[in-house]
């Protein structure tokens, strides 16, 4: 889908505005709404974009705002929330750890764009053709990547889990999440799929850890419900 770039370009300076988004960060995300970027096919082919922040309290962020512009809550637990808004573009806000330890130390009390992700919901052939050439526009451009998920085993984050992903690495501080297949929710299931750390920032020390206690979730059209609890990290997306 097309992407709404004014959409996108007002959530950007309310994020900004509420010291979310750096002036670094506020150029990648509304670059990807346009033509000139590196991977435009596959967000021409995607259902939706997104945002995943960190920031200190997820309690603090500016809901207001984003319900005064047709932000929708469609999933919330401890330290997670998601809000959908029109025009494919979906926003991430987490204080709980979503990623493998990097080399690169991350301040738990500031506020930072953790990834921008494409959602390439279609599995038909043609989203696939264009998902497999993620690696090559990745070449072209210097890129680091790598690839989770094997195509046979899906990729589990916490309740939710897609086909497989790409993460592409432009910059040490820069990770775009490309995901593939349809976004299956399991309310009381979950997986162990972290981040993979930035190749740029360093090899990861350790796995972090996510979702290691109980929370109550909220699945859009569903009540919250307590959800199992688990040993390993996880991840949502």
């Amino acid at each position: 889908m097309q992407i709404h770039q004014a959409t996108l370009q007002t959530l950007v300076n309310i994020l900004a505005e509420n010291n979310l988004l750096n002036e670094q960060e506020q150029q990648r995300a509304n670059i990807i709404a346009d033509n000139n970027f590196e991977f435009a096919g596959q967000v021409a082919l995607a259902e939706s974009i997104h945002l995943h922040m960190h920031v200190a309290d997820v309690e603090q962020i500016p809901a207001a705002a984003f319900a005064a512009n047709g932000g929708q809550v469609t999933n919330k637990a401890e330290g997670y929330i998601k809000y959908n808004f029109n025009g494919g573009i979906n926003l991430i806000f987490s204080h709980i750890p979503v990623a493998q330890k990097e080399k690169v130390a991350r301040n738990n009390n500031a506020a930072y764009l953790d990834h921008i992700g494409i959602d390439i919901r279609s599995d038909n052939k043609t989203s696939y053709i264009a998902f497999q050439q993620i690696p090559m526009i990745a070449a072209e451009n210097d890129y680091l990547f790598t690839r989770q998920g094997d195509g046979k085993e899906a990729v589990k984050c916490c309740h939710m889990q897609v086909k497989e992903k790409y993460w592409v690495y432009p910059a040490a501080n820069l990770n775009y999440e490309f995901a593939f297949g349809p976004l299956v929710v399991h309310a009381t299931g979950f997986g162990v799929d972290l981040r993979p750390a930035n190749l740029i920032a360093g090899k990861p020390e350790e796995a972090g850890s996510c979702c290691g206690t109980p929370v109550k979730e909220t699945v859009a059209g569903s009540e919250p419900q307590q959800t199992a609890q688990v040993k390993k990290p996880a991840i949502f997306i």
